[in-house]
């Protein structure tokens, strides 16, 4: 009969190939005298898990400091598996000592960008810095538009005055 007859149609839009951007990923690492032991431990897995989500598309930049600024390489460089290993590698090998400057490492950080590209600057830190004000003020003046800037506290005990801030600037 035709009253007990049923019909399912399913429609299912054509997909469409959504392209993302290149991400540029700049990590500063705070690696000062009291990121030692267990908040640099918990930095480096942040790291390193950041690392694993880029493509060969995308760009990498790591920059440790404490006294001064230093990098993994001259410059970006391609993220391709050859470097993400390298730059891997490159992480456990830092060692946490020193003062903490971060100032230079901001305007390193803050540098162009790829119009092409998504530009993310993560700052990896317990937070316990000096000259907060004028690195604030740095990230307000020198975050290049189209830029984002995440904070990531690691440690027991992390100062919020500056992470929060920062990420709002």
């Amino acid at each position: 009969l035709a009253s007990d007859a049923f019909v399912m149609l399913a429609l299912v839009p054509p997909s469409l190939a959504s392209e993302t951007l290149p991400r540029d990923l700049i990590v500063l690492l705070d690696t000062s005298g009291s990121m030692s032991g267990e908040p640099l431990d918990q930095a480096r897995k942040i790291v390193l898990a950041l690392i694993d989500t880029l493509t060969e598309r995308d760009q990498l930049e790591l920059i440790e400091f404490s006294d001064r600024a230093r990098r993994f390489k001259k410059g970006p460089v391609s993220a391709d598996a050859e470097v993400r290993s390298a730059a891997r590698n490159w992480l456990m090998k830092i060692r946490a000592s020193g003062s903490t400057e971060m100032s230079d490492a901001i305007a390193e950080a803050l540098a162009g960008v790829r119009g092409d590209a998504q530009r993310q600057v993560v700052l990896v830190t317990d937070g316990a810095i000096g000259f907060e004000t004028e690195v604030i003020s740095r990230i307000r003046t020198r975050l290049p538009a189209g830029s984002r800037l995440h904070t990531i506290g690691v440690g027991s005990s992390v100062n919020r005055s500056p992470t929060a801030p920062a990420a709002r600037a």
